[in-house]
């Protein structure tokens, strides 16, 4: 698969060394390079590269502020960080913006070359499952005109992305992921009357790579498929703090701040985006997912 690269790099070795690897190794085609931070979201904004390398330090504006940007302006991009920076929290912090995938300097060939082609893979994956939902959605609008214009069939997959819409992620990645998530834990019986489903989250996204390789012949990562959903969910943290910002008596906001979401943390976020806090909100998995689940069961 052809794919277009975009270079973020202070160090003009390390911008021409990225280079020497994509192009001698035919992973594509370089499109853009830029120095800072500031240059590098004009140009990509304009240039809409397919994969970017950015460096995690940069002057005028780090790389984590330069994806955090860009995907805020819903550039599609596929974010590789590379960097010195060993720091834990530093490279959690950067996956929860946007990146897929971290190397750490100094650069290695190999390394580079293959989380480019897991990188490829994974973009390839998401362009069969949105050709495959797309094809799917087709169907059933026109088995519904067949049976009848008058007839609304609510599919459990529509209730649970008519929530996530409300939510405002609906054009997340990880929003497919939770989807499959919470339809796959209903027809395991979770969410009825019976006693709650015990079930691990690593399990969870196994079994959706597992899904994915049987059914669309593409192997995914479980660590990515756990990314996807965790920055999925930490926007729609965003969107609730900004709801209750602008009025704490929206119906979404009382309805969703305390059942997909811890309220302290809530508050939290409401803070930081105030400025008043140094540290926005955290959030919990399992609580969004059967959050969602219970909002189902109760409607």
């Amino acid at each position: 698969m052809h794919q277009n690269f975009y270079i973020v790099d202070d160090d003009k070795a390390i911008q021409k060394m990225l280079k020497n690897i994509i192009s001698k190794n035919n992973q594509g085609e370089i499109i853009g390079m830029s120095g800072n931070g500031l240059d590098a979201i004009k140009d990509i904004k304009r240039l809409n590269p397919d994969i970017v390398l950015v460096d995690l330090l940069l002057p005028g504006i780090d790389g984590v502020g330069v994806v955090s940007t860009l995907k805020e302006h819903g550039r599609k991009s596929a974010f590789i960080m590379i960097s010195e920076v060993s720091s834990k929290k530093m490279i959690s912090k950067a996956y929860e913006h946007g990146i897929e995938f971290y190397i750490n300097k100094p650069i290695n060939v190999i390394e580079v070359i293959s989380v480019i082609e897991r990188v490829k893979e994974k973009i390839r994956m998401s362009m069969v499952i949105d050709s495959f939902e797309k094809a799917m959605n087709n169907m059933n609008m026109f088995r519904n005109c067949v049976l009848s214009k008058e007839v609304k069939v609510d599919s459990e997959r529509d209730n649970v992305e008519r929530v996530l819409a409300q939510l405002g992620i609906l054009g997340e990645a990880g929003k497919k992921d939770i989807v499959q998530i919470i339809l796959w834990l209903k027809q395991q019986g979770y969410g009825s009357n019976k006693a709650f489903l015990k079930y691990k989250l690593s399990e969870v996204y196994e079994y959706l790579n597992d899904k994915y390789i049987k059914e669309y012949s593409i192997s995914s990562n479980a660590n990515a498929i756990e990314q996807r959903v965790r920055r999925a969910i930490n926007k729609a943290l965003k969107n609730i703090a900004n709801l209750g910002i602008e009025d704490y008596s929206n119906d979404v906001f009382i309805r969703y701040s305390s059942t997909l979401f811890d309220f302290k943390e809530v508050r939290r976020e409401m803070d930081y985006i105030r400025g008043k806090s140094n540290y926005g909100g955290t959030i919990n998995v399992k609580k969004f997912i059967e959050g969602i689940n219970v909002i189902l069961r109760d409607d």
